[in-house]
């Protein structure tokens, strides 16, 4: 886990707030990982995972709340250099 904090600047974000929610989740997902769970986040919403066999579906475990976006997860360098998602 590391945290940009060119980005951080550049919307106004407090590099401690950021570590701190970034520390939470990552700890959280490594949880999640330990038991076969997933953390999947689409369509604004985000579940909990248990993929137990690859030719089948996941199990739901829970919904989760908050704000999850999903995607690819693909990353650019910007003209002004800062790293932006798709």
């Amino acid at each position: 886990m590391y945290i940009n904090e060119n980005e951080c600047d550049e919307a106004g974000l407090s590099h401690y707030e950021v570590t701190k929610i970034a520390k939470g989740v990552s700890r959280y997902a490594l949880m999640a990982q330990k038991l076969g769970l997933g953390i999947f986040g689409g369509s604004s919403a985000g579940t909990l995972r248990f993929y137990e066999n690859p030719d089948s579906p996941p199990l739901i475990i829970a919904s989760l709340d908050g704000d999850f976006d999903g995607g690819d997860g693909a990353v650019r360098i910007d003209d002004d250099g800062l790293l932006r998602g798709e």
